[in-house]
């Protein structure tokens, strides 16, 4: 039987949103390997200029022609500075410090700042009584991750707090991008390649501001942070940036922000199997605030009965 057209966008989006959770999920440990060889804005414009190099060639092959315009080229500056400097390299900066876990928990609350953003910003409704409830608990688990750590010294309240600016430059990009994607007539694929290689261009010159040039000695770059920065390349930046967009552009912020629910998950997991993280009690109940928080602030309010 053949599939109706819904069911293959229905298809589309389970398949884009499984990558997404695949992908991002296990970027944080990826990020916490890279960056034991590469400063934090250098692997941030490594990982995004290649990415974007390999996927324009890989449009092109496709038989896509169309060239960014400047005004796509000025839509997607800006959103690059958010979306990939912002988030990225201060997550990259911020994760010297901060545990891979921690990290994927302080981005599993970027939907309780969707919601909050959206409504004191975006002119978006007002956040209902169960979307407080998850405001609330969202904060309240970043608050004891951060007491916590803090009080163990194991973190830098200065890690954390960038994790933090990265996890809102998401938020504010994620918002740009759904009220700006019109107008441009490149695909999805080409418009992330220009959005990648501008923004790596963007981390590069902030690696050159931070001294991190001088810094770096590739005869010291171990093969466990190349081979991380090329999961980075492939996962991290052309198969979950490309899908996120999609995403954006074809369902519900809802639904494209649904991965934060695995996110903090998959990060406490592969950080505590892979890297040996402290993972306790503070850490669970940390992280089952942020899951639960987003579950409250992504649920759709009930529908109000209408007389018959």
């Amino acid at each position: 039987m053949a599939l109706t057209a819904k069911h293959k966008k229905t298809a589309h989006v389970l398949g884009c949103l499984f990558l997404v959770y695949l992908s991002w999920g296990s970027s944080f440990i990826g990020i916490k390997f890279a960056i034991e060889s590469f400063p934090a804005f250098l692997l941030c414009g490594l990982r995004m200029t290649l990415a974007s190099i390999l996927l324009y060639l890989f449009t092109w092959l496709k038989g896509e022609r169309q060239s960014p315009t400047l005004n796509d080229i000025r839509q997607y500056c800006i959103l690059a500075f958010f979306m990939v400097l912002v988030s990225s390299g201060f997550l990259c900066k911020g994760q010297e410090s901060v545990a891979s876990g921690t990290a994927a928990m302080v981005f599993g609350s970027v939907p309780v700042w969707m919601a909050l953003t959206g409504w004191l910003f975006f002119r978006e409704p007002r956040p209902t009584l169960k979307q407080c409830i998850g405001l609330a608990g969202g904060l309240a688990g970043l608050a004891l991750l951060g007491l916590h750590h803090g009080g163990s010294g194991d973190t830098s309240i200065w890690g954390l707090l960038l994790a933090v600016i990265a996890a809102l430059g998401w938020v504010v990009g994620s918002f740009y991008s759904k009220r700006h994607h019109d107008g441009s007539k490149l695909s999805v694929m080409r418009g992330s390649a220009v959005l990648m290689f501008l923004g790596g261009m963007q981390s590069f010159v902030a690696a050159l501001i931070t001294g991190e040039f001088a810094e770096f000695h590739p005869e010291h770059v171990s093969m466990s942070s190349i081979a991380a920065l090329i999961y980075l390349v492939v996962a991290g930046a052309i198969i979950g940036y490309t899908c996120y967009i999609w995403l954006l552009f074809h369902t519900r912020t809802a639904v494209a922000i649904s991965y934060e629910y695995v996110n903090p998950v998959i990060g406490v997991f592969l950080g505590w199997l892979l890297a040996n993280e402290r993972v306790d009690a503070f850490i669970v109940i940390a992280c089952c605030l942020t899951v639960l928080s987003v579950f409250f602030v992504v649920s759709k309010p009930p529908k109000k009965l209408t007389p018959q």
